[in-house]
């Protein structure tokens, strides 16, 4: 199931906002107190930024399960912008930065000697710091012609690279990229163009020199010849080059990966490890499967059934969490749709829904203390946290204050049936992932109890696997459930879920006023305030639901340290992968 990586200025414009994935899964079964969060990782609860850490042992073959099949290798295109491709690169892939579950950011001491450093307001211009050692582990320093590569490869200019379709449109805000004193690179932006997150651009994502040692010698001034280049990265295995903790030595498209050490890597997070393979397993059953047969060490997977949590609960030799994440769910109204264009509708509807039963009954399941979102941007202990819900009577499952909404908007009743003031019968279409989930078909069972008390007839039309973002693109849909996911970045927010070309074809002109000052403010406080303020006109006019952060699954083998799950990046457990070891039992 394609998923993309939420990363600011690589994957797509903001890191609080991803090209879609489908929720979580879960039954509606119970679950022993024991296995509503877990073994093994209890002190996650209190010190969720060092749990499961203990001493390493030298040595040791760790096999990860990954439960999305790659289409492909690179990560400047869009054929390699899904989350699995991030993931299965993620141990030699160079990251500028990563949060932890605190929410502080780390940036990458492998390759930088310190953080992004601002130049300059008009134009903004930044400054990375490279370590003087960082290379690309076979000898060659990363340096300024890495940085021209990924700026042409995401120009979205065909005189850069033509026919490329980048993965984010970074690079057509660069003016200029200069080599600056002591190994420091200078990316100055066009004019006008400011971002209150400018320390969190993605700046390279693969060699240039390998770019020419497999043949495209002139991508500097061939826009084909930077497109094959760029093609070549997604269709190889990056087996001549790292710029992480691990290098890669053997792989599969789509089967498997398999890591050694970077022995050039000088970064803080040095491997113990022999090996590191990470192995598609199709399934979080099967995944706990071949935990318990020790044929793999561990496993996150994207989706998961809470039956297999009283299954690992049982296991001596296991351990388990489960936890919030880093996904949240809501419903959408899609505005293509012309009783969904009304929005006493659309209010009625998402005033018909309980929120909070929905979210006890599907995700309460894995969860016991799962929460119901009221604010779509942050979590209640952020500091820009607003309650933008209030007293709308949203998600409050109150069917005669829906009732009364429709009544008022002139909307009539034959029998069960609700009829529009021109006296049309309702009927929507909801659309969710089916196939392999079970969170989805208890919520979408809900939502056609909901309407049809209110007289909306409801047909379904499950999503197959892997289509999501052709079903958005397409709004190909009248009300669908899926998940964002999000991440401590947000301020392009406002642009990605509400802005001119969103995916529910919502149009607000004060929304748009809002995109527009956030272009020009480096006020990360003020960029908060004017997102909450686009959240709130969204809400005010229906347009979403907000349910909740989804809980997500991580087991492993009870000597495997060091890994824990990462609510604050799409990497999860992957963000402190070169820290992964096995305990050792003789340290004292």
């Amino acid at each position: 199931m394609p998923e993309t990586e939420p990363r600011r200025g690589f994957w797509t414009k903001s890191a609080a906002v991803a090209t879609a994935a489908l929720t979580l899964v879960a039954s509606a079964c119970g679950t022993d107190d024991a296995a509503e969060t877990g073994a093994g990782f209890e002190d996650c609860l209190t010190e969720p930024t060092t749990c499961n850490s203990g001493p390493r042992a030298e040595g040791g073959d760790l096999v990860w399960a990954v439960g999305g099949q790659w289409e492909a290798w690179g990560q400047a295109d869009l054929y390699g912008s899904s989350l699995s491709t991030s993931i299965v690169n993620q141990p030699l892939r160079p990251t500028v930065f990563t949060y932890d579950q605190s929410g502080e950011i780390h940036y990458n001491d492998g390759i930088y000697s310190e953080g992004p450093e601002l130049l300059s307001e008009a134009p903004m211009t930044v400054a990375y710091h490279l370590k003087e050692d960082t290379t690309w582990g076979e000898g060659t320093p990363i340096g300024i012609d890495d940085f021209l590569w990924h700026w042409k490869a995401t120009s979205t200019d065909e005189a850069q690279c033509a026919g490329c379709t980048p993965a984010t449109d970074y690079g057509s805000n660069v003016a200029s990229i200069e080599e600056g004193e002591d190994h420091t690179i200078v990316v100055t932006y066009k004019d006008d163009y400011l971002d209150a997150e400018w320390y969190a651009a993605q700046v390279i994502t693969h060699p240039a020199h390998i770019a020419e040692a497999r043949g495209h010698t002139d991508w500097r001034t061939d826009p084909a010849v930077m497109a094959a280049s760029v093609a070549d990265f997604s269709e190889n295995p990056p087996l001549d080059y790292s710029a992480g903790p691990f290098k890669m030595v053997e792989g599969v498209l789509g089967d498997y990966a398999k890591y050694e050490p970077n022995p050039e890597w000088t970064g803080s997070q040095q491997s113990t490890l022999d090996s590191l393979t990470l192995k598609y397993i199709e399934g979080a059953d099967a995944m706990a499967t071949e935990l318990r047969q020790g044929t793999i060490d561990g496993a996150a997977p994207s989706s998961f059934d809470p039956e297999i949590l009283d299954q690992l609960a049982g296991e001596q030799d296991l351990k388990f969490s489960v936890a919030p994440q880093s996904g949240w769910s809501h419903i959408d109204a899609n505005f293509d749709n012309p009783f969904l264009a009304e929005e006493p509708l659309r209010k009625a509807i998402f005033t018909a829904i309980d929120a909070d039963e929905v979210n006890a009954r599907a995700y309460g399941s894995a969860f016991a203390d799962t929460e119901t979102m009221r604010n779509v941007l942050f979590r209640p202990d952020s500091e820009y946290f607003t309650d933008q819900i209030g007293d709308s009577g949203l998600g409050s499952g109150d069917l005669d204050a829906a009732r009364a909404i429709l009544e008022t908007a002139g909307y009539t009743w034959n029998g069960d049936a609700l009829l529009t003031p021109a006296g049309e019968p309702v009927s929507l279409r909801f659309r969710t992932g089916i196939e392999g989930e079970a969170f989805n078909p208890i919520i979408q069972d809900l939502v056609i109890t909901y309407l049809g008390d209110l007289g909306v007839e409801v047909t379904t039309d499950p999503i197959p696997n892997g289509e999501l973002n052709s079903v958005l693109e397409a709004r190909d849909w009248d009300l669908i459930l899926f998940s964002w996911i999000e991440t401590p970045l947000f301020a392009a927010s406002a642009l990605d879920y509400w802005g001119e070309g969103n995916h529910t074809g919502f149009q607000s002109a004060e929304v748009d006023a809002i995109v527009a000052e956030l272009a020009t403010t480096l006020d990360r406080d003020r960029a908060a305030e004017l997102n909450n303020q686009a959240a709130q006109i969204s809400l005010d006019e229906s347009v979403q639901l907000p349910l909740a952060w989804t809980p997500a699954l991580v087991m492993v083998n009870k000597d495997v340290v060091n890994v824990r799950d990462n609510w604050a990046t799409t990497m999860r457990v992957f963000y402190n992968v070169g820290e992964w070891g096995y305990l050792d039992e003789n340290a004292e």
